[in-house]
Protein backbone atom coordinates (compact mmCIF):
# COMPACT_ATOMS: atom_id res chain seq x y z
CA UNK A 1 0.00 0.00 0.00
CA UNK A 2 1.47 3.37 -1.07
CA UNK A 3 1.69 5.99 1.60
CA UNK A 4 -0.05 9.25 0.71
CA UNK A 5 1.97 12.49 1.11
CA UNK A 6 1.22 14.58 4.12
CA UNK A 7 -0.65 17.81 3.41
CA UNK A 8 1.61 19.80 5.64
CA UNK A 9 4.70 18.57 3.75
CA UNK A 10 3.20 19.77 0.46
CA UNK A 11 2.40 23.10 1.98
CA UNK A 12 5.91 23.59 3.33
CA UNK A 13 7.40 22.86 -0.12
CA UNK A 14 5.26 25.48 -1.82
CA UNK A 15 6.13 28.09 0.73
CA UNK A 16 9.84 27.38 0.31
CA UNK A 17 9.59 27.69 -3.50
CA UNK A 18 7.66 30.90 -3.22
CA UNK A 19 10.24 32.29 -0.80
CA UNK A 20 13.06 31.43 -3.23
CA UNK A 21 11.30 33.06 -6.16
CA UNK A 22 10.61 36.15 -4.10
CA UNK A 23 14.29 36.34 -3.15
CA UNK A 24 15.38 36.07 -6.78
CA UNK A 25 12.85 38.70 -7.80
CA UNK A 26 14.07 41.04 -5.09
CA UNK A 27 17.66 40.45 -6.14
CA UNK A 28 16.84 41.13 -9.79
CA UNK A 29 14.93 44.25 -8.81
CA UNK A 30 17.82 45.43 -6.65
CA UNK A 31 20.38 44.83 -9.38
CA UNK A 32 18.15 46.54 -11.94
CA UNK A 33 17.61 49.51 -9.68
CA UNK A 34 21.33 49.72 -8.96
CA UNK A 35 22.16 49.65 -12.66
CA UNK A 36 19.56 52.30 -13.40
CA UNK A 37 20.91 54.52 -10.61
CA UNK A 38 24.45 54.04 -11.92
CA UNK A 39 23.29 54.68 -15.49
CA UNK A 40 21.52 57.89 -14.49
CA UNK A 41 24.44 59.02 -12.34
CA UNK A 42 26.93 58.42 -15.17
CA UNK A 43 24.89 60.31 -17.78
CA UNK A 44 24.65 63.37 -15.52
CA UNK A 45 28.25 63.38 -14.25
CA UNK A 46 30.87 65.59 -16.00
CA UNK A 47 33.29 63.50 -18.04
CA UNK A 48 36.26 65.70 -17.16
CA UNK A 49 37.34 68.28 -14.63
CA UNK A 50 36.10 71.81 -15.47
CA UNK A 51 39.73 73.00 -15.47
CA UNK A 52 40.91 70.39 -17.97
CA UNK A 53 41.87 71.22 -21.55
CA UNK A 54 39.49 71.00 -24.48
CA UNK A 55 39.50 67.71 -26.36
CA UNK A 56 39.43 67.70 -30.16
CA UNK A 57 37.58 64.82 -31.77
CA UNK A 58 36.92 64.19 -35.47
CA UNK A 59 33.71 62.39 -36.47
CA UNK A 60 34.20 61.24 -40.08
CA UNK A 61 31.43 61.51 -42.62
CA UNK A 62 29.37 58.32 -42.66
CA UNK A 63 30.52 57.14 -39.23
CA UNK A 64 28.02 55.08 -37.27
CA UNK A 65 27.15 55.91 -33.69
CA UNK A 66 29.06 52.82 -32.52
CA UNK A 67 32.14 53.93 -34.44
CA UNK A 68 31.87 57.41 -32.97
CA UNK A 69 31.46 55.96 -29.47
CA UNK A 70 34.58 53.85 -29.92
CA UNK A 71 36.51 56.95 -30.98
CA UNK A 72 35.19 58.92 -28.01
CA UNK A 73 36.23 56.08 -25.72
CA UNK A 74 39.70 56.06 -27.28
CA UNK A 75 40.29 59.75 -26.51
CA UNK A 76 38.94 59.38 -22.99
CA UNK A 77 35.60 61.16 -23.39
CA UNK A 78 33.46 58.08 -22.88
CA UNK A 79 34.14 55.34 -20.32
CA UNK A 80 30.84 53.47 -20.61
CA UNK A 81 29.87 53.47 -24.31
CA UNK A 82 26.98 51.07 -23.69
CA UNK A 83 25.26 53.60 -21.41
CA UNK A 84 25.77 56.32 -24.00
CA UNK A 85 24.36 54.07 -26.74
CA UNK A 86 21.29 53.22 -24.62
CA UNK A 87 20.63 56.91 -24.00
CA UNK A 88 21.06 57.80 -27.68
CA UNK A 89 18.80 54.98 -28.90
CA UNK A 90 16.17 55.74 -26.27
CA UNK A 91 15.90 59.35 -27.43
CA UNK A 92 16.32 58.56 -31.14
CA UNK A 93 19.64 60.40 -31.36
CA UNK A 94 21.80 57.53 -32.61
CA UNK A 95 20.76 58.25 -36.22
CA UNK A 96 21.36 62.02 -35.94
CA UNK A 97 25.15 62.02 -35.61
CA UNK A 98 26.77 64.95 -37.44
CA UNK A 99 30.23 64.62 -38.93
CA UNK A 100 32.80 67.27 -38.15
CA UNK A 101 35.78 68.32 -36.08
CA UNK A 102 34.60 69.16 -32.57
CA UNK A 103 36.23 71.04 -29.76
CA UNK A 104 34.76 69.38 -26.68
CA UNK A 105 34.95 71.71 -23.68
CA UNK A 106 35.73 70.30 -20.25
CA UNK A 107 32.94 69.64 -17.77
CA UNK A 108 30.37 68.28 -20.23
CA UNK A 109 28.17 65.38 -19.14
CA UNK A 110 27.68 62.40 -21.47
CA UNK A 111 24.18 63.70 -22.23
CA UNK A 112 25.60 67.09 -23.25
CA UNK A 113 28.29 65.36 -25.30
CA UNK A 114 25.70 63.35 -27.26
CA UNK A 115 23.63 66.48 -27.77
CA UNK A 116 26.72 68.30 -29.06
CA UNK A 117 27.53 65.56 -31.59
CA UNK A 118 23.94 65.33 -32.83
CA UNK A 119 23.17 69.04 -33.10
CA UNK A 120 26.57 70.27 -34.25
CA UNK A 121 26.79 72.47 -31.20
CA UNK A 122 24.07 74.78 -32.47
CA UNK A 123 23.57 76.27 -29.02
CA UNK A 124 27.16 76.46 -27.88
CA UNK A 125 29.40 76.22 -30.93
CA UNK A 126 29.62 77.72 -34.39
CA UNK A 127 29.78 75.42 -37.40
CA UNK A 128 32.55 76.40 -39.83
CA UNK A 129 32.65 74.47 -43.10
CA UNK A 130 35.63 74.95 -45.41
CA UNK A 131 35.07 73.50 -48.92
CA UNK A 132 37.92 71.98 -50.88
CA UNK A 133 39.76 74.57 -52.94
CA UNK A 134 38.88 77.60 -50.84
CA UNK A 135 41.64 80.11 -50.17
CA UNK A 136 42.56 81.75 -46.87
CA UNK A 137 40.63 84.79 -48.14
CA UNK A 138 37.46 82.72 -48.53
CA UNK A 139 38.00 81.24 -45.07
CA UNK A 140 38.57 84.71 -43.59
CA UNK A 141 35.32 85.90 -45.19
CA UNK A 142 33.42 83.00 -43.69
CA UNK A 143 34.99 83.36 -40.25
CA UNK A 144 33.90 86.99 -40.12
CA UNK A 145 30.38 86.19 -41.41
CA UNK A 146 29.98 83.67 -38.60
CA UNK A 147 31.14 86.19 -36.03
CA UNK A 148 34.13 84.09 -35.00
CA UNK A 149 36.79 86.71 -35.75
CA UNK A 150 37.57 89.88 -37.62
CA UNK A 151 38.67 89.17 -41.19
CA UNK A 152 41.80 91.33 -41.05
CA UNK A 153 42.85 89.83 -37.72
CA UNK A 154 42.41 86.34 -39.15
CA UNK A 155 44.53 87.11 -42.22
CA UNK A 156 47.23 88.79 -40.12
CA UNK A 157 47.50 85.72 -37.88
CA UNK A 158 47.51 83.47 -40.97
CA UNK A 159 50.79 85.18 -41.93
CA UNK A 160 52.29 85.24 -38.43
CA UNK A 161 55.92 84.01 -38.73
CA UNK A 162 55.76 82.52 -35.23
CA UNK A 163 52.71 80.46 -36.19
CA UNK A 164 54.37 79.29 -39.41
CA UNK A 165 57.52 78.31 -37.53
CA UNK A 166 55.55 76.46 -34.86
CA UNK A 167 53.94 74.26 -37.51
CA UNK A 168 56.99 73.92 -39.75
CA UNK A 169 55.34 75.72 -42.68
CA UNK A 170 57.83 77.10 -45.16
CA UNK A 171 55.39 79.42 -46.96
CA UNK A 172 54.42 83.03 -46.45
CA UNK A 173 51.09 82.09 -44.89
CA UNK A 174 49.07 79.07 -43.81
CA UNK A 175 47.53 78.87 -47.28
CA UNK A 176 47.28 75.22 -48.27
CA UNK A 177 47.40 73.98 -44.68
CA UNK A 178 43.83 74.76 -43.55
CA UNK A 179 42.30 71.38 -44.23
CA UNK A 180 38.85 71.51 -45.88
CA UNK A 181 36.45 70.08 -43.32
CA UNK A 182 33.63 70.98 -40.94
CA UNK A 183 34.74 72.43 -37.61
CA UNK A 184 32.90 73.55 -34.50
CA UNK A 185 34.17 76.46 -32.42
CA UNK A 186 32.76 78.29 -29.46
CA UNK A 187 32.22 82.01 -29.80
CA UNK A 188 35.28 83.76 -28.43
CA UNK A 189 37.72 81.10 -29.60
CA UNK A 190 41.02 82.77 -30.47
CA UNK A 191 42.11 83.02 -34.10
CA UNK A 192 45.28 81.15 -33.18
CA UNK A 193 43.24 78.24 -31.83
CA UNK A 194 41.11 78.15 -35.00
CA UNK A 195 44.19 78.07 -37.21
CA UNK A 196 45.98 75.53 -35.00
CA UNK A 197 43.00 73.20 -35.22
CA UNK A 198 42.75 73.38 -39.01
CA UNK A 199 46.50 72.97 -39.51
CA UNK A 200 46.55 69.99 -37.16
CA UNK A 201 43.81 68.38 -39.23
CA UNK A 202 45.83 68.96 -42.41
CA UNK A 203 48.89 67.37 -40.84
CA UNK A 204 46.84 64.39 -39.72
CA UNK A 205 45.45 63.82 -43.22
CA UNK A 206 48.85 64.40 -44.84
CA UNK A 207 50.29 61.68 -42.62
CA UNK A 208 47.48 59.31 -43.54
CA UNK A 209 47.87 60.01 -47.26
CA UNK A 210 51.64 59.54 -47.31
CA UNK A 211 51.28 56.33 -45.30
CA UNK A 212 48.73 54.97 -47.79
CA UNK A 213 50.98 55.77 -50.77
CA UNK A 214 54.21 54.65 -49.11
CA UNK A 215 56.97 56.92 -47.87
CA UNK A 216 59.53 55.31 -50.18
CA UNK A 217 57.53 56.26 -53.28
CA UNK A 218 56.98 59.77 -51.94
CA UNK A 219 60.71 60.16 -51.28
CA UNK A 220 61.54 58.98 -54.81
CA UNK A 221 59.14 61.51 -56.33
CA UNK A 222 60.50 64.19 -54.04
CA UNK A 223 64.08 63.53 -55.12
CA UNK A 224 63.23 63.26 -58.81
CA UNK A 225 61.41 66.59 -58.93
CA UNK A 226 63.11 68.43 -56.05
CA UNK A 227 59.83 68.78 -54.18
CA UNK A 228 59.49 69.03 -50.42
CA UNK A 229 56.22 68.91 -48.47
CA UNK A 230 55.54 72.56 -49.30
CA UNK A 231 56.04 71.84 -52.99
CA UNK A 232 53.68 68.87 -52.90
CA UNK A 233 51.02 70.90 -51.09
CA UNK A 234 51.43 73.72 -53.61
CA UNK A 235 50.98 71.29 -56.50
CA UNK A 236 47.99 69.71 -54.75
CA UNK A 237 46.35 73.13 -54.42
CA UNK A 238 46.59 73.66 -58.17
CA UNK A 239 45.20 70.19 -58.85
CA UNK A 240 42.34 70.98 -56.46
CA UNK A 241 41.42 74.18 -58.27
CA UNK A 242 41.64 72.53 -61.70
CA UNK A 243 39.79 69.27 -61.03
CA UNK A 244 36.11 68.97 -60.33
CA UNK A 245 35.53 65.29 -61.02
CA UNK A 246 37.27 63.06 -58.48
CA UNK A 247 38.83 60.53 -60.89
CA UNK A 248 40.54 63.26 -62.94
CA UNK A 249 42.82 64.47 -60.16
CA UNK A 250 45.55 61.82 -60.67
CA UNK A 251 45.45 62.44 -64.44
CA UNK A 252 45.80 66.20 -64.01
CA UNK A 253 48.67 65.56 -61.61
CA UNK A 254 50.41 63.44 -64.25
CA UNK A 255 49.95 66.20 -66.84
CA UNK A 256 51.80 68.61 -64.56
CA UNK A 257 54.62 66.13 -63.93
CA UNK A 258 54.88 65.53 -67.68
CA UNK A 259 55.27 69.26 -68.17
CA UNK A 260 57.93 69.36 -65.44
CA UNK A 261 59.81 66.66 -67.37
CA UNK A 262 59.77 68.78 -70.51
CA UNK A 263 60.53 72.02 -68.66
CA UNK A 264 57.21 73.46 -69.83
CA UNK A 265 55.29 76.06 -67.85
CA UNK A 266 52.28 74.61 -66.06
CA UNK A 267 49.95 77.25 -67.55
CA UNK A 268 47.21 76.64 -65.01
CA UNK A 269 44.43 79.24 -65.14
CA UNK A 270 43.60 79.18 -61.39
CA UNK A 271 47.12 80.40 -60.58
CA UNK A 272 46.32 83.62 -62.45
CA UNK A 273 43.73 84.72 -59.91
CA UNK A 274 45.41 84.12 -56.59
CA UNK A 275 45.70 87.16 -54.35
CA UNK A 276 43.77 89.33 -51.89
CA UNK A 277 42.17 91.45 -54.62
CA UNK A 278 41.48 88.83 -57.30
CA UNK A 279 40.72 85.56 -55.46
CA UNK A 280 37.09 85.66 -56.63
CA UNK A 281 37.90 86.76 -60.20
CA UNK A 282 37.79 84.70 -63.36
CA UNK A 283 41.07 84.12 -65.24
CA UNK A 284 41.64 86.47 -68.17
CA UNK A 285 44.53 86.74 -70.64
CA UNK A 286 45.54 90.00 -68.97
CA UNK A 287 45.73 88.42 -65.52
CA UNK A 288 47.48 85.30 -66.78
CA UNK A 289 50.09 87.28 -68.70
CA UNK A 290 50.66 89.95 -66.05
CA UNK A 291 54.48 90.18 -65.80
CA UNK A 292 54.20 91.33 -62.17
CA UNK A 293 52.34 88.21 -61.09
CA UNK A 294 54.21 86.01 -58.64
CA UNK A 295 51.70 83.18 -58.98
CA UNK A 296 50.63 82.94 -62.62
CA UNK A 297 52.19 79.81 -64.09
CA UNK A 298 51.89 81.39 -67.50
CA UNK A 299 54.58 83.84 -66.36
CA UNK A 300 56.71 81.96 -63.83
CA UNK A 301 58.65 78.89 -65.02
CA UNK A 302 57.77 76.55 -62.15
CA UNK A 303 55.48 76.26 -59.18
CA UNK A 304 54.19 79.40 -57.45
CA UNK A 305 55.89 80.43 -54.19
CA UNK A 306 53.14 78.71 -52.25
CA UNK A 307 49.72 77.05 -52.46
CA UNK A 308 46.85 78.89 -54.16
CA UNK A 309 44.13 77.18 -52.11
CA UNK A 310 43.55 74.55 -49.47
CA UNK A 311 43.54 71.07 -51.03
CA UNK A 312 41.53 68.12 -49.76
CA UNK A 313 42.55 64.53 -49.27
CA UNK A 314 42.11 63.41 -52.90
CA UNK A 315 44.18 66.29 -54.29
CA UNK A 316 46.95 65.71 -51.73
CA UNK A 317 47.06 62.07 -52.72
CA UNK A 318 47.09 62.88 -56.44
CA UNK A 319 50.10 65.16 -55.94
CA UNK A 320 52.18 62.28 -54.56
CA UNK A 321 50.53 59.50 -56.56
CA UNK A 322 49.84 60.70 -60.12
CA UNK A 323 48.28 58.11 -62.40
CA UNK A 324 50.53 55.39 -63.77
CA UNK A 325 47.88 54.05 -66.15
CA UNK A 326 49.60 53.90 -69.57
CA UNK A 327 46.42 55.06 -71.30
CA UNK A 328 46.21 58.17 -69.10
CA UNK A 329 49.85 59.03 -68.53
CA UNK A 330 50.96 60.64 -71.78
CA UNK A 331 48.94 63.86 -71.75
CA UNK A 332 50.39 67.37 -71.78
CA UNK A 333 47.22 69.43 -72.08
CA UNK A 334 43.65 69.51 -70.84
CA UNK A 335 40.67 71.81 -71.25
CA UNK A 336 37.23 71.87 -69.67
CA UNK A 337 34.48 70.44 -71.83
CA UNK A 338 31.53 72.61 -72.71
CA UNK A 339 28.95 69.85 -72.30
CA UNK A 340 28.13 70.47 -68.66
CA UNK A 341 29.82 67.25 -67.54
CA UNK A 342 32.43 69.19 -65.55
CA UNK A 343 35.05 66.90 -67.06
CA UNK A 344 38.12 67.72 -69.15
CA UNK A 345 39.40 66.66 -72.53
CA UNK A 346 43.04 65.55 -72.32
CA UNK A 347 45.46 65.83 -75.23
CA UNK A 348 48.96 64.60 -75.99
CA UNK A 349 49.84 67.23 -78.60
CA UNK A 350 49.24 70.93 -78.96
CA UNK A 351 47.39 70.31 -82.24
CA UNK A 352 44.95 67.99 -80.47
CA UNK A 353 44.59 70.52 -77.69
CA UNK A 354 43.67 73.33 -80.10
CA UNK A 355 40.93 71.10 -81.54
CA UNK A 356 39.64 70.38 -78.05
CA UNK A 357 39.61 74.09 -77.18
CA UNK A 358 37.54 74.75 -80.28
CA UNK A 359 35.23 71.91 -79.37
CA UNK A 360 36.25 69.74 -82.26
CA UNK A 361 36.26 65.90 -82.33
Amino acid sequence: MTEQPQEEDLGCGCLASFSSLASVALLVAFVGLSLYVHYTWYLHTPISDPDANETVVVIPSGASFDQASAQLEQVGLVKLPLYVKIYAVRDGLDSKLRAGTYSVPPGLTPIQLVDLLTTGGSDEQVRLTVPEGHTIYHVADRVEQLGLANRDVFLAEARNPELLKAHGIRGESVEGYLFPDTYFFRQGTSVRTILDRMIARHQQVWGEVTASVGQLLVDELSEQYSLDVHGFVTLASIIEREAIVHDERPIIARVFYNRFDRKMRLQSDPTCVYGPEIYDSKPTPALCRDPKSRYSTYVIPALPPGPIANPGRAALRAAIAPTTNPKKSGFLYFVARGDGSRRHTFSKTYKEHVKAVKGGP
